[in-house]
């Protein structure tokens, strides 16, 4: 019985020693994803976290170079400039709005789990928006605003429910608004403004939201051609005017003013020639 289980314990640890050398034989720890080196020791209860940020540092082009102590050699990557950290030394946002920053935005971001934050607004940061952002449980807070991002409004967005404020405004996406969004019932926020979307608006629970800056939205989802590409053609409508009256009176005294000349003047040379034959009569 003792020798089995020294058998037993041999093998386990032969198998041990055996994974973990295949394991660095294929991802040796210079070289751990996408092509990226790196160098120095990095904490393992951080390391996916740091690989996350250095990837998203490579991705993108930083010419006044804010990002330039990004470095996983760092000690401390909770010292990093646009960086807060938990008490704990977890990621919580990343804050590198107005910083010229253009390139792409990495899709490793989702290994970030503790964020909360992002706010990337007023850059030149173009592509895709990354679908893998809804695996942020956590994130609050996302604003991608004044940007060059192409492509649809990714429906994972939606898997993150904690969502309270998403700003995608003024960016160049396309395609309808995915359905998904009435399912971030904690939305206070949601800016869609001056992009190319099209489409209706499906039911929000945001407390407030913009859509306009959008020419082929159908703010009811009834309207005729709602679900095609092109704009429905405009039709006359009568609307309010700021002192109470509305058009449609005013349109309506124009009108009998009008009809009431037109009808004095073809009668009125009929009416004299009556008085003048009763008069000699």
């Amino acid at each position: 019985m003792v020798n089995r289980r020294r058998e037993v314990k041999k093998s386990y640890a032969l198998f041990s020693s055996t994974f973990f050398c295949i394991f660095f034989l294929f991802f040796p720890p210079a070289e751990l994803s996408d092509g990226v080196k790196y160098e120095g020791n990095i904490p393992w209860q951080k390391n996916f976290e740091v690989l996350a940020l250095i990837e998203i540092k490579s991705s993108l082009i930083d010419p006044h170079g804010v990002l330039v102590n990004w470095d996983n050699a760092a000690v401390d990557p909770c010292s990093w400039d646009l960086i807060t950290c938990s008490p704990d030394g977890f990621f919580l946002s990343i804050g590198a709005s107005d910083q010229s920053l253009s390139g792409t935005l990495a899709s490793s971001i989702c290994n970030l789990t503790y964020l909360q934050t992002v706010r990337l607004q007023n850059n030149n940061i173009r592509g895709n928006i990354p679908p893998e952002i809804g695996r942020l449980m956590k994130l609050k807070t996302l604003d991608l605003s004044n940007n060059n991002f192409t492509g649809q409004i990714p429906p994972t967005l939606s898997h993150s429910t904690s969502f309270q404020y998403l700003r995608l405004n003024n960016n160049s996406l396309t395609g309808t608004i995915p359905t998904s969004v009435a399912n971030m019932t904690q939305l206070i926020l949601l800016d869609l403004s001056y992009n190319n979307l099209s489409g209706p608006v499906p039911r929000l629970h945001a407390n407030a939201y913009n859509v306009i800056g959008n020419p082929q939205i159908c703010s009811t989802g009834t309207e005729e051609d709602c679900n095609r590409t092109h704009p429905k053609p405009t039709s006359l409508t009568f609307t309010e005017s700021s002192d109470g009256g509305t058009k449609n009176q005013k349109f309506t005294v124009q009108f009998g003013l009008s009809l009431a000349c037109i009808l004095l003047v073809d009668h009125c040379p009929w009416f004299l020639l009556r008085e003048k034959i009763i008069r000699r009569l």
